[in-house]
């Protein structure tokens, strides 16, 4: 299997569908119970613990890997996410152990419910997080998102496998990863379109972030024991925005590789319009 055209076409449109799944039965106790899940202390993988400062943090796990030479693994999540515990435990595991202790020091970021996390991402050039988990493997020297294209697929951690998560880790830290930057720093007609992009994400992300502070309270007081306080219609309207947006940008990308590629100039590429939340003023 060619896993670098995996990881970068396949998984995206596979695992984004999951994203950050409704914290219903499933995702509070994995194994579709109705209680409310027990303290995040007890459950395996909870390691997204609050800190006071986590731009230090970040700084300080960049330096540690700039100065033994590795890369740097930051994930966000929260200890509330399925998902977010399952990867951080496969982490630990072997055969991935050995290849995280070698290649990589990692940063567990508490995200909170949703209304965390955003200064330590856009610190590192990503606008927003779509899902939790969100993995970003970066280079501690430039300190660049080496795994920007396919940094969503691991929304759907628990169900990726070992091997497959074993084959993700290797294939960054045994490639030469300066070729996808030179593509971004020599075609002037695709950078233009790239950063275009990157407004409208930008965009998106804001419209995002807006959301995050409309569950936040809910999904807190949810997890809290409060059941009644959640609202199913209020997520899966967050959900179904948060879904379409990484694959609309990917489709994006795609097709202005291509038509740069294929020589066309002038291009105008053409972009989604979502529809208003519920709360949104009219």
């Amino acid at each position: 299997m060619n896993f670098t055209k995996y990881v970068t076409y396949v998984l995206p449109g596979l695992l984004l569908s999951a994203g950050l799944s409704m914290p219903g039965k499933v995702l509070a106790t994995g194994d579709g119970s109705s209680s409310v899940p027990p303290s995040p202390v007890a459950q395996p993988g909870a390691l997204y613990l609050p800190s006071d400062n986590p731009l230090a943090d970040l700084a300080a796990t960049l330096d540690t890997a700039r100065e033994s030479d590795k890369l740097a693994l930051v994930i966000l999540g929260g200890n509330w996410c399925h998902d977010s515990r399952a990867l951080a435990s496969r982490l630990y595991e072997e055969p991935l152990s050995t290849t995280i202790n070698e290649h990589y020091e990692t940063l567990f970021v508490d995200v909170g419910y949703l209304q965390k996390g955003k200064e330590v991402i856009t610190s590192l050039g990503i606008p927003v997080y779509y899902a939790t988990p969100t993995l970003l493997i970066v280079d501690p020297v430039t300190g660049r998102v080496v795994n920007a294209q396919n940094r969503h697929q691991w929304s759907d951690a628990a169900s990726i496998s070992m091997a497959e998560s074993v084959d993700y880790f290797r294939l960054f830290a045994n490639t030469d990863l300066t070729i996808e930057q030179g593509e971004y720093e020599t075609d002037v007609d695709l950078q233009q379109l790239l950063n275009q992009i990157d407004a409208f994400e930008q965009t998106q992300a804001e419209r995002l972030y807006q959301a995050y502070e409309v569950l936040a309270p809910m999904l807190r007081a949810y997890k809290e024991g409060d059941k009644d306080a959640f609202s199913e219609d209020l997520w899966n309207e967050v959900r179904d925005f948060r879904y379409q947006v990484p694959v609309d940008l990917e489709r994006l990308r795609s097709e202005a590789r291509q038509r740069v590629a294929a020589g066309e100039t002038g291009i105008k590429l053409i972009y989604p319009v979502y529809p208003a939340f519920s709360w949104d003023p009219s």
